[in-house]
């Protein structure tokens, strides 16, 4: 677990591949990385105003993604899903996603969600232009 940088993501996922994947993306944003395998893990990291984004799977051992979005409230959450279909993808974002990925990750559809999601303005007191500039800079790089 890395808790060195003040902003960073949580990721609430079984599959370690899913967490190195995310967390390196995470880092070219300058965001530190939490990584959890259960929400009961996770639990104690969501009231934190530094959390900017969380990536969890849409079924947890111990939960579903409805609980994590409920959790957190306004930070945004996006589902991390075995399912590439539409129907997935819309009953997540009824129930309250910000987006939905088809796993295994995809680095430029990760960056252009974990990008959107900084930039949504639906976080916890976050400073829009210290996340813009951040994107920015790995969008052009």
């Amino acid at each position: 677990m890395s808790v060195i940088s003040a902003e960073q993501i949580l990721v609430i996922s079984p599959d370690a591949d899913h967490h190195e994947k995310i967390k390196a993306i995470a880092q070219r944003f300058g965001l530190g990385s939490i990584c959890c395998s259960k929400f009961v893990e996770a639990r104690i990291f969501m009231g934190s105003d530094n959390i900017k984004v969380v990536f969890c799977n849409d079924a947890l051992p111990d939960v579903d993604f409805r609980a994590v979005i409920a959790a957190v409230k306004t930070t945004p959450v996006v589902v991390l899903s075995r399912f590439a279909e539409w129907d997935y993808y819309l009953a997540a974002l009824r129930d309250g996603a910000f987006d939905y990925i088809a796993c295994p990750p995809d680095s430029a559809e990760t960056e252009r969600i974990l990008w959107a999601a900084i930039c949504s303005g639906r976080q916890n007191g976050q400073d829009q232009t210290n996340a813009s500039s951040k994107a920015a800079t790995v969008v052009a790089s």
